[in-house]
């Protein structure tokens, strides 16, 4: 049985980004705020920033997690840079370990290789990256071939089916990202680290986790992270409002016609919060898979889910589409952990996009 934990400094804390794009925001512009934002996260000391895969998401842009993680990559000094995870569904598995083999040989000790058994909802983006429907069923085959392609793939390895990868050096580590304890137990018994989605059943996934796991991986022991998403302010009232403001735009983006124009997007975003929208952000107060409030209410929030799940790291997905609140809400994180905040000038030239 795992000792709880009171919390986590900084440093066994990461961050998740989907490259949010509001309405009217240049591709751009969207990317040149998640640069900055994994920027400050950097300079506070977290541990990792991962990118999600979404396809055909409004509001997203986090379709290429490989592409994303080499530009940030190269505008940041020391955080560890990947996938929050690849959708092996969406990939043939030697795709992916070349990819993220090159990462690594160019960015070592940096890169990760976070992926998912999740599958993409829309029938018509489904069709369009071939997707066949059996994701999860063929989840555990493409996780153990990616495996075998980064491991057995490399020079001086017997190759795996004649095949061997190129570009390849020390392979990154791969974590499973789970949402469901089957999915943790999978995991385990392969001897792989895993992430987990905080909800009611996180307890109980995380023990299957530890109970079933086999010391046949990299790391030899267990290696357990929770996400959570994050709405961090200065006071709890200014952590509601904006919360009440990312639902608002996440479901009216999530709702509009796909045919709409950037200016009827903009008319359709425009407050107040509606009753339905105002009940949906009140929910989430008393979902285990958001925190939201001030420094001291999100330490507490933290040191609770890190005690009841005995996680080694947890991390948070900031609810913002604007980079600035996105890098506030890390600095109020950060703040609520630890006086010791790390800012170092950094050596990578800053990112400069135009809209």
């Amino acid at each position: 049985m795992f000792s709880p934990a009171p919390g986590l400094p900084v440093s066994a804390h990461s961050v998740l980004d989907v490259v949010p794009q509001p309405a009217g925001q240049s591709a751009a512009a969207a990317l040149r705020e998640t640069v900055e934002v994994a920027q400050a996260a950097d300079d506070l000391g977290f541990r990792r920033f991962w990118l999600a895969e979404h396809h055909g998401v409004r509001g997203f842009g986090s379709a290429s997690p490989a592409v994303l993680a080499a530009v940030l990559a190269a505008r940041t000094d020391r955080i560890r840079l990947g996938s929050g995870g690849i959708l092996l569904g969406n990939h043939q598995p030697l795709l992916v370990a070349e990819q993220f083999a090159a990462l690594a040989a160019a960015y070592p000790s940096r890169v990760d290789l976070g992926v998912s058994e999740g599958a993409v909802s829309a029938p018509c983006t489904a069709a369009a990256l071939g997707w066949s429907g059996d994701a999860r069923e063929t989840f555990p085959q493409r996780l153990d071939e990616l495996c075998r392609f980064l491991r057995d793939g490399l020079p001086g390895r017997v190759p795996v089916g004649d095949v061997r990868l190129t570009l390849a050096g020390l392979p990154p580590p791969v974590f499973v990202l789970a949402n469901r304890p089957a999915t943790a137990q999978l995991a385990a018994v392969r001897g792989l680290p895993v992430f987990l989605t905080a909800s009611e059943a996180t307890v109980a996934a995380a023990a299957a986790y530890r109970d079933t796991f086999e010391p046949t991986g990299p790391t030899g022991k267990p290696y357990l992270g929770v996400s959570v998403g994050i709405v961090a302010a200065d006071t709890d009232e200014e952590a509601l409002n904006r919360l009440a403001e990312y639902v608002r735009v996440k479901h009216r983006l999530s709702t509009a016609s796909l045919r709409a124009t950037p200016a009827e997007l903009l008319e359709l975003l425009a407050p107040p919060l509606t009753g339905r929208e105002r009940g949906r952000a009140e929910r989430l107060l008393d979902d285990p898979g958001h925190i939201v409030g001030s420094r001291s209410t999100v330490a507490s929030g933290l040191a609770t889910l890190a005690a009841s799940t005995g996680a080694d790291e947890i991390m948070l997905t900031p609810l913002a589409y604007d980079g600035l609140v996105r890098s506030s809400i890390l600095r109020t994180v950060a703040a609520a952990l630890t006086r010791a905040i790390r800012t170092v000038p950094r050596s990578a030239p800053h990112f400069v996009a135009t809209a």
